[in-house]
C-alpha cells in the first residue's frame, strides 16, 4: 500500500511469519514501514535478518536516503546486493558485515537464446514506456537517423503511460511502416525472437534491467550518457555498450546512424556476449547468491567484489 503519495510503503500479510522465521529477507528500502518493522522486531529478538536491494538509490551515496539505507543495514546481519560493483563500497561502509550478490536477472541461461537473423535490420527498445525513460524521443530520433531509407525498422516493446502517445506519434510520421509497436511481451521465446532481429537496442533514459536483458540475448546497447543510471550500468565492463551525448532526439538519431554503421562493419558475436554475461547475470546466478546468503556461505570474490572465475556466484 502506498501512503503519502507513495513516499511511504506498507505491506500487509505474512508479517508474523516473517518475524518468526529462522532467517528473514527484507527489502533494503527505507520507504518501507514493513521492512523497518520486521528488521527492528527481529533485531530485538536476535534473529538473523538480511536486507536485499540496491546499496544506494540512483542518485548515489550522497542522496538523502543513503544514510537511512545504512542504518537499516546496521540492524540486520547481512546485505544481499543486486550488483557486483556495490560489494566494495558496501564492505567499506560496514567492514564487519557479510555481503552477497544476487544479480538482478530475469531469465535462465537456457532461455537466453542468441540465434541471430542473417541480415540485422532492426533497432530495438524494450522497457517501460514512461517519461523518465525518455521514450518520447524514440520516434523522432529514428526519423532523424534516416535509417529507414536503408531498410531498418524501429521496434518498440513495452507498456506504460506513454503507450498511447507513442502510438499516436507513429501515425503522424511518413515512415510509419518502418516502426513496429509490439506493446507488452512477457513470453521469453517471443522476446528472444524480437532480439534475434536487432542489430542493437537503445536506452534514451536511465539504464536498468534492460541492459542485463539486452546483453543476455547477445544484443549490444546504445545508451544516453546524461542519465542517473541504475547499478546495472556495471555491465558496461563487458563491452558492446556504447554511450552518446547529448541526450536529445538529435543526439540519439545521429548516434543510431553511426552505431549501425559500426556494427555492420564489425559484427558482434552474439553467442559470445550472451555466454559471458549469463555467467554472472542469470536466474541461476541470482538463485546461487540467495542460497549462499541464506546458508551463510562466504562469497569467493576478487578484490573488486566480482566472483572468481569458476565460482557460480
Amino acid at each position: 500500500i502506498g501512503l503519502l503519495r507513495n513516499k511511504v510503503l506498507l505491506q500487509l500479510g505474512n508479517v508474523t511469519a516473517a518475524i518468526a522465521a529462522d532467517v528473514a529477507v527484507i527489502d533494503l528500502n527505507p520507504r518501507s514501514i514493513t521492512a523497518w518493522w520486521i528488521a527492528g522486531t527481529r533485531f530485538t529478538l536476535r534473529r538473523r535478518t538480511l536486507a536485499w536491494g540496491h546499496l544506494y538509490p540512483r542518485s548515489g551515496a550522497s542522496s538523502k536516503t543513503a544514510a537511512l539505507r545504512l542504518l537499516m543495514r546496521r540492524i540486520v546481519q547481512g546485505t544481499i546486493l543486486y550488483g557486483y560493483d556495490s560489494v566494495v563500497p558496501a564492505r567499506n561502509d560496514l567492514p564487519h558485515q557479510p555481503v552477497w550478490v544476487a544479480p538482478n536477472s530475469l531469465y535462465s541461461v537456457k532461455s537466453l537464446k542468441t540465434e541471430k537473423a542473417v541480415h540485422l535490420r532492426s533497432i530495438l527498445y524494450v522497457g517501460r514506456l514512461e517519461p523518465g525513460k525518455n521514450t518520447d524521443q524514440l520516434i523522432e530520433a529514428f526519423t532523424i537517423s534516416e535509417l529507414a531509407k536503408d531498410g531498418y525498422k524501429l521496434e518498440i516493446v513495452g507498456f506504460g503511460s506513454m503507450a498511447d502517445t507513442i502510438e499516436a506519434s507513429i501515425l503522424k510520421i511518413e515512415i510509419a511502416g518502418s516502426v513496429i509497436f509490439h506493446g507488452r511481451i512477457d513470453d521469453v521465446d517471443k522476446l528472444s525472437e524480437v532480439y534475434s532481429r536487432a542489430l542493437f537496442s537503445v536506452s534514451p533514459g536511465y539504464i536498468g534491467l534492460s541492459l542485463t536483458q539486452s546483453l543476455g540475448f547477445g544484443t549490444p546497447m546504445l545508451y544516453s550518457l546524461d542519465q542517473p543510471h541504475s547499478p546495472e550500468i556495471e555491465l558496461a565492463r563487458f563491452g558492446h555498450v556504447k554511450s552518446y551525448h547529448p541526450g536529445t532526439p538529435n543526439g540519439l538519431g545521429n548516434a543510431m546512424r553511426q552505431y549501425a554503421r559500426e556494427l555492420q562493419d564489425i559484427p558482434v558475436d552474439a553467442r559470445s556476449v550472451s555466454q559471458q554475461v549469463s555467467q554472472y547475470y542469470s536466474a541461476e546466478a541470482m538463485a546461487d547468491g540467495l542460497w549462499n546468503a541464506l546458508s551463510g556461505t562466504n562469497m569467493n570474490t576478487t578484490d573488486d567484489g566480482w566472483p572468481n572465475r569458476g565460482d557460480s556466484q
